[in-house]
């Protein structure tokens, strides 16, 4: 006999942590259906303003203008009299024919020779020109220099003709 009411009550505890372990499961299930509710109602509102016609007609817009695009860039990318046929190699070899070619065209340094400076003997030298005259120069005779100049030399603006 006692072993029949251990049984019962073991029973009985067993449903009583089965009907625990349900509500404690139960919980957040209820969380997500709020949570689920709550975004069916602001997805629902949303929907309300999006209108499908809309959106394919932005898509329409997008295709003709990567259309458009593709065109300019064909357009674009025509050649001109140029050999379907180009030999890479051949090109190569001329590339590096020419980068030969300049690189003759430069010295040690690196400069290209059109920047260097000039290796043809001091011209200047041998023209013989006078130097240039130092100082202010003397009013030429007969002249009379009667405006006044300020310390640069320029001539002087009268105190009268300065507003302020």
């Amino acid at each position: 006999m006692f072993m029949v009411a251990y049984k019962r009550s073991w029973c009985k505890a067993v449903k009583v942590e089965l009907y625990l372990c349900t509500d404690w499961n139960l919980l957040p299930t209820l969380g997500e259906m709020t949570a689920l509710k709550s975004a069916n109602k602001e997805l629902k509102g949303m929907m309300k303003t999006v209108k499908i016609q809309d959106i394919d007609t932005l898509q329409d817009e997008m295709m003709d203008l990567m259309d458009v695009s593709n065109e300019i860039q064909e357009t674009l990318g025509r050649s001109y009299n140029v050999p379907d046929d180009i030999d890479e190699d051949e090109l190569m070899g001329e590339l590096d024919a020419l980068e030969a070619d300049m690189g003759m065209e430069t010295e040690s340094d690196g400069v290209p020779s059109y920047l260097q400076p000039d290796k043809e003997p001091d011209l200047e030298s041998e023209i013989n020109l006078p130097s240039a005259p130092i100082g202010h120069a003397a009013a030429p005779v007969g002249r009379n220099n009667a405006q006044a100049e300020d310390e640069l030399g320029l001539p002087a603006v009268p105190w009268a003709s300065i507003r302020g």
